[in-house]
């Protein structure tokens, strides 16, 4: 496990959480802000990466089936995943249905992760919306073991990584305002290359992991990419959204990737952090728990006449749905997990 990576996930988890926040109040409708949408971004490069870290020299040398693969995904995204849909399905108003029939049919499309492929914001946005993500992490999984041959000579890798990247960008250009979002953002196809990204930079981590890389240079090196980082997340408003959906940050996600995956500076030992560890490993739980609470507290606040500044309700929302992180975390993502592992490979 590489420590910093796991911490940079509870960190973007955190900017989505803010992005969300306008919910709450308007203070947070503001690019800073609503920008945190970038956390998915960065959660598609990090999959690819980490998976191929895993997973590519086992399947490789055939010391893990294909199935056995699966099995570890499916165990990983399905048993929480589907405890949220029932949750947001026994709340109710997470969804926009027309009748019995169409509730079914949206309801069918979140349990089995296709709702994303259908451009219509009332299916991937229903239930617990930031599901939807969970659709492109499927077709991430299922496609991995096909990739793997490619990983033996890296530039057949960067070659389809390339072309998919012409053919989104192109198609980005063409792409009416209004359905962008369906077409760029949530498509599964559409974010593959998010994933491919993550394995070449994993091929590059590969060749640089034995390199004789000193404290201060590490340092630098980490400090140059969150300012890059930092810079150009600023700077993005000026760009059309329908690149900032994923092609945009390619590059500061992947310096952030490899110049904290060397773990070499003193960004690094910050991010090394126990708490920071913890809060990485309960990411999973805190993205598809947080909108819940945020929702429920807004509509709350709504209806009362009692009303709460956002400097003291948001900070208490963040904590209630950390302790909530950690109750799901130990109590049933874990077990759960190991259960439908068991269940599966018997």
């Amino acid at each position: 496990m590489i420590n910093t990576l796991t911490s940079l996930r509870f960190i973007f988890a955190m900017m989505v959480f803010g992005a969300h926040c306008y919910v709450i109040d308007n203070f947070f409708d503001i690019h800073f802000f609503k920008e945190g949408f970038v956390g998915v971004s960065f959660f598609f490069m990090l999959s690819g990466f980490i998976i191929a870290y895993n997973y590519q020299k086992r399947l490789t040398e055939n010391k893990i089936s294909k199935r056995s693969f699966w099995v570890a995904r499916v165990a990983r995204i399905y048993p929480l995943h589907w405890l949220t849909l029932l949750v947001a399905a026994a709340l109710g108003n997470y969804v926009i249905a027309s009748g019995a029939i169409d509730w079914c049919k949206h309801f069918l499309a979140s349990l089995t992760l296709t709702n994303a492929y259908i451009p219509k914001d009332h299916y991937f946005f229903s239930f617990n919306s930031p599901s939807w993500s969970l659709c492109c992490e499927q077709l991430f999984y299922i496609c991995f073991p096909f990739l793997i041959p490619l990983t033996k000579d890296y530039r057949r890798l960067l070659l389809v990584f390339l072309i998919c990247a012409i053919v989104c960008v192109a198609g980005m250009y063409f792409t009416p305002v209004e359905s962008i979002k369906g077409y760029w953002y949530v498509n599964p196809i559409t974010r593959l290359p998010d994933f491919i990204a993550g394995m070449l930079l994993f091929q590059l981590y590969d060749r640089l992991k034995s390199k004789n890389i000193t404290f201060c240079q590490g340092s630098i090196i980490e400090i140059v990419s969150m300012a890059l980082f930092l810079g150009l997340y600023l700077y993005a408003a000026e760009i059309p959204k329908v690149y900032r959906y994923s092609c945009y940050y390619w590059l500061p996600i992947a310096c952030i990737l490899i110049s904290f995956s060397l773990q070499k500076g003193m960004v690094s030992r910050l991010l090394s952090n126990r708490f920071l560890v913890i809060g990485g490993e309960i990411s999973y739980s805190f993205y598809l728990i947080h909108l819940f609470v945020l929702l429920s507290y807004a509509k709350w606040q709504k209806e009362s006449d009692f009303h709460i500044d956002w400097y003291v309700s948001i900070p208490l929302l963040f904590c209630i749905i950390t302790l909530l992180s950690l109750l799901s975390y130990y109590s049933f993502e874990k077990p759960m997990n190991k259960l439908v592992k068991r269940l599966l490979n018997k």
